[in-house]
């Protein structure tokens, strides 16, 4: 245990069994982000956006009319499972808890970002409407927290709510 607090110091796994604990939960945060965007269309009726498909259809030189779903799909579930080892990574190191998941919001935002506007696809978050700024930081955060919980408890054994300092 670490002096300041009660959290295994070392992780409980190899590191090659955190990436692969990574991927695993970038694609379970993927599946709440994914559900947590349907419900809120359900209640707001906020169109679907192709602005991931249509970066994915760049990026690859396809036509980004063809298969938005595919693409939208293949943007969301790969971008998403992709970027799970680095909340892996952060676990591993001790970087764990409801924070690390709030920086690791950003670190998503910033790899669509990234993919976005290379592709010519997107704007700078910040110049956004509100509203949209909103929607997409909910449910970034939204998967930071299902992929760090997941990460946390399984590369580091941390509970978040069964702590006996309580």
């Amino acid at each position: 245990m670490d002096e300041k607090s009660s959290y295994p110091r070392f992780p409980k796994v190899s590191f090659g069994q955190a990436l692969g604990i990574g991927l695993a939960a970038g694609f379970a945060g993927v599946a709440a982000l994914t559900v947590s965007n349907k419900l809120e269309q359900l209640i707001t009726h906020r169109p679907n956006s192709y602005v991931p498909g249509h970066t994915t259809g760049n990026l690859l030189g396809l036509s980004r009319d063809r298969h938005p779903d595919v693409l939208n799909h293949f943007h969301h579930w790969g971008t998403g499972i992709i970027a799970g080892p680095v909340r892996a990574l952060m676990s591993y190191y001790g970087i764990i808890g409801p924070f690390a998941s709030y920086v690791f919001t950003f670190i998503r935002l910033g790899l669509d970002q990234t993919l976005e506007n290379t592709a010519g696809t997107s704007a700078p978050p910040w110049t956004w409407p509100i509203n949209e700024q909103v929607i997409d930081l909910l449910h970034k955060g939204i998967y930071a927290l299902v992929t760090g919980y997941i990460t946390d408890r399984l590369v580091r054994g941390v509970t978040y709510f069964n702590n006996s300092d309580w």
